[in-house]
């Protein structure tokens, strides 16, 4: 008798332990998602044995478990690529709820890329001489193509204007270096660089001029008219409008034509016979190549509203390759005024700025959205730009590589979103630890991180570094106000009005060689717009800033920050430009001297300015500052949990603080704990079931007893 209630209990144990088991198992199961696009099907149940193939379908089984979320969901993607038909777009319906987080992330270790593009194929060859090639662009516009993780370089020649050339109606170049004439003439685009405007500008019309008595042997450029208005509303500024000589030299290029073919690297893309013209660079085998044109202008959109906010959202661990812009093939072309925005040309005198460029992720109308240790890389414009009305949300550990705009955008810049409505108000956000390096590669006046409107953002231990423009921009809006109207009756004084703008932190931020782009000027390491009450720059390292106007550039109407213990070395002019209304101090500067002042309005009735101890230090305490710069290291868990599918595991990250003449990008981002939310539901059935067991025992001694007795 006793033998058997031995096995009846250990018979009892077994059972207990294999339902603590199998519940852990539902309960893991029931809340995670897995995508394999190699080996999945969509018709099975998402499990990490059954995954599915598509993002659509793991979207569409995330949403049917959101509203009874007790912790986050996690949805796995497995390793390979996912080429999107079309941009993925999260909204309200894909938001975590009561508390928890959906997040999309990379299983493991595994290196997964989301991809806007298309591989082409098919390459032959149509040109001896200038190897050109040809391949069938399967019907894409696309401005963007990829060859072997390099950007291909749309054809272009540079261009020599002449002296009298009148930039807003049509532009005459030397013909000595360019083809005898061009097919597609409505294709032909005209670049233009000068101080903070980069524009791509229309033609519609050539005429070719030989021994002209006024311009002897050129082409005569006619911009289209929407080319022209759109310019002229961006070509603000006296230093700009009234220098001919300037102006004549900041027309850069010609591009966009099959007869501009000549430089390995170079392509062009011919819509009317949907074929890519390409020439090969050195060791490029034409039979063996990874061609990609970009296809897609977003890759990722969080569609929020005023009425529906995504909230509640993680990207994590994923690699983002492969799209175009197309805002250029416009009539208008592309006026970028300064960093990436534009005045709307139909409404001048209110300076409606529009963002231009794009990007891979966009979002607006968002909260708690955290993009996390994804890399970006041969994208066509900007990384990120979570938009208006985003609160509560997160950039961080992210490598921005080889894009065409900026790494980061974050908040608004149009006129409306000075003094928003709370709702539309964009609040508490972080951009930290993000590694941005050559950027703005093809729409070079934007910057490698850019805020807009904001209250109570964090910039800080970013790594900035190798851009043609401004490495860090905080702020927008000109003048001390609400606007830069003067005054009524008053020139050198400022109508002040509400503003939203303040509270923002920028600290420990590495920013080195920026302003590369010989065209560009008037920007800085760290550069500043509109009043910003209550914000703190401190602890950063600016470190070559090769042109002008300053290492820390507080532009227009930049009033409000307290600017302590900072590093700026090997700036071309100053370390500090302009600066009224700022408490300036204990900073380190190789000639820290004092700004010129503007002895226009104080701020309020009391002057508020100060310039104490801004001197050399010795170099220990420079090194300091730079060490403590820049991207920090992961701190690991002592426990990093590796046999638990739920817990990601965290591997190794680049190099912190990386010299810019050799970035140590890593190929694979590193991918970072999840904050977790407790298993409630698990814990519960466990105690439950063990108790029950506890209580099974303590019958079965009991009956022992008694049938001793």
């Amino acid at each position: 008798m006793k033998k058997a209630l031995k096995v009846l209990m250990c018979m009892m144990m077994v059972i207990s332990l294999f339902t603590i088991a199998s519940v852990s198992v539902m309960a893991k199961e029931s809340s995670m998602i897995f995508v394999d696009g190699k080996n999945g099907n969509d018709n099975n149940p998402g499990t990490l044995d059954k995954p599915v193939q598509t993002l659509t379908k793991a979207q569409e089984l995330a949403r049917a478990k959101t509203n009874n979320m007790d912790e986050d969901l996690k949805v796995y993607l497995r390793e390979g690529t996912y080429v999107l038909d079309e941009t993925f777009v999260f909204d309200s319906r894909d938001s975590g709820q009561n508390g928890h987080n959906v997040v999309w992330s990379a299983y493991e270790d595994e290196k997964v890329t989301i991809s806007g593009g298309t591989t082409l194929s098919e390459w032959t060859k149509v040109d001896e001489e200038k190897n050109i090639w040809k391949a069938p662009a399967k019907g894409i516009e696309s401005r963007e193509l990829y060859v072997n993780g390099k950007r291909a370089i749309l054809a272009r020649e540079r261009a020599e204007a002449l002296d009298d050339t009148s930039i807003n109606k049509e532009v005459y170049i030397k013909r000595d270096n360019l083809p005898e004439s061009f097919a597609k003439v409505e294709d032909l685009e005209v670049v233009f660089g000068r101080k903070w405007k980069w524009a791509i500008l229309r033609v519609s019309g050539i005429k070719t001029l030989t021994d002209d008595e006024d311009y002897g042997n050129s082409f005569r450029l006619r911009y289209t008219s929407e080319s022209k208005a759109a310019f002229k509303a961006n070509l603000t500024g006296a230093a700009i409008e009234n220098d001919p000589v300037a102006m004549k030299e900041a027309i850069l290029y010609v591009q966009n034509a099959y007869e501009l073919l000549n430089e390995p690297g170079e392509f062009y893309l011919n819509a009317e016979e949907d074929q890519v013209y390409y020439i090969p660079q050195d060791g490029e085998d034409m039979s063996n190549i990874n061609a990609v044109l970009g296809r897609l202008e977003n890759l990722i959109v969080f569609d929020g509203t005023a009425d529906n906010i995504v909230k509640n959202i993680t990207i994590q661990g994923l690699n983002f390759k492969y799209s175009t812009f197309l805002r250029p093939n416009l009539p208008d072309g592309l006026q970028t005024f300064q960093a990436s925005a534009m005045i709307n040309p139909e409404d001048e005198w209110n300076r409606e700025w529009i963002p231009t460029t794009g990007s891979a992720i966009y979002g607006e109308y968002l909260d708690n959205i955290n993009i996390m240790k994804n890399r970006f890389e041969l994208l066509a414009n900007t990384g990120v730009h979570l938009g208006i009305a985003t609160k509560n949300s997160s950039i961080t550990y992210n490598e921005f590589e080889k894009l065409g705009g900026a790494g980061i955008i974050l908040g608004g810049t149009e006129s409306q979103h000075h003094k928003p409505e709370k709702a539309d108000l964009t609040e508490n956000n972080v951009v930290t630890d993000n590694y941005v390096t050559n950027v703005a590669n093809t729409y070079k006046g934007c910057t490698g991180i850019l805020i807009g409107y904001t209250y109570g953002t964090n910039v800080s231990y970013n790594t900035v570094t190798n851009l043609p423009y401004t490495g860090i921009s905080v702020g927008w809006g000109w003048g001390y106000g609400e606007n830069t109207r003067p005054d009524e009756g008053k020139t050198d004084q400022f109508v002040l009005g509400d503003f939203v703008l303040g509270k923002n932190t920028i600290s420990y931020n590495r920013v080195e060689n920026v302003l590369t782009e010989p065209a560009l000027i008037d920007g800085g390491g760290i550069y500043t717009l509109g009043r910003q009450d209550g914000s703190v720059m401190t602890d950063n390292y600016i470190d070559g800033v090769h042109n002008e106007y300053g290492g820390i550039y507080l532009d227009e109407g930049s009033v409000g920050f307290d600017i302590t213990n900072n590093v700026i070395t090997n700036c071309v002019r100053n370390w500090l430009f302009k600066g009224d209304y700022n408490f300036i101090y204990d900073n380190y500067a190789t000639e820290a001297k004092e700004p010129n002042r503007d002895e226009r309005m104080p701020i309020g009735d009391v002057l508020q300015y100060r310039f104490d101890n801004n001197d050399l230090w010795d170099d220990e305490a420079v090194a300091k500052i730079k060490a403590a710069s820049g991207v920090r290291p992961i701190v690991l868990p002592e426990e990093p949990g590796k046999d638990d599918p739920k817990d990601p595991p965290i591997v190794d990250v680049p190099d912190p603080n990386p010299e810019p003449e050799t970035p140590n990008v890593s190929d694979n981002p590193p991918v970072n704990s999840i904050p977790k939310t407790s298993d409630n539901s698990m814990i519960g059935t466990w105690i439950i079931i063990t108790g029950l067991s506890a209580v099974n025992l303590f019958v079965i001694s009991k009956r022992r007893k008694n049938i001793s007795n």
